[in-house]
């Protein structure tokens, strides 16, 4: 039985170049297509009003609750989400649509936009009516990213950051346990 050594006949620069090549040569044929999936176009979006903003803002605060953030944090949590929609008219349908979807069932529960809610649990039980519906989980997903990949956010946790640039974790405290 021959071993084939596939090492010898392909290699990851030789993979990769190929590769390359054929993304490169796919777009050109089909850029059409990339343009359709982009959603940019020729259409036309719209941007959130200031008060569908101050809901998703409450949403996302709603989410991930902290009492030790003000708002500012949530405002760039939601920014993504705010980015995305300001250019791709799918992604505004979705969180126009959701915010609105909150407005209605905050006043059939309190009689008030969701955004002026005071009752905590009667926001969580709006939310619990949504939480397997698209506009969710579109903002939760950036909201995470955008409230937790955030370095202003991470002192106010008690993080102190990545280490590699200080030499590691071995060599800033890893092994200072004094509790054990």
């Amino acid at each position: 039985m021959k071993l084939l050594n596939w090492t010898r006949r392909f290699s990851r620069r030789g993979f990769l170049a190929g590769s390359a090549t054929t993304v490169a040569a796919v777009a050109a044929s089909h850029g059409d297509v990339f343009a359709e999936v982009e959603g940019t176009g020729d259409a036309k979006t719209a941007e959130l009003s200031p008060e569908q903003v101050r809901t998703l803002v409450r949403f996302a605060r709603d989410l991930f609750p902290h009492d030790r953030l003000d708002d500012s944090y949530y405002h760039r949590a939601v920014a993504a989400t705010l980015a995305e929609a300001s250019k791709d008219p799918s992604t505004f349908r979705i969180v126009s649509a959701g915010v609105a979807q909150l407005d209605r069932l905050a006043l059939a529960a309190a009689n008030k936009p969701y955004a002026d809610v005071a009752e905590e649990n009667k926001r969580i039980a709006i939310i619990k009516q949504i939480e397997n519906q698209p506009f969710f989980n579109k903002v939760y997903g950036d909201a995470v990213v955008g409230l937790y990949n955030n370095p202003d956010v991470w002192p106010k946790f008690g993080y102190e950051g990545p280490s590699s640039a200080e030499g590691g974790y071995l060599r800033r405290g890893f092994d200072d346990i004094n509790w054990l």
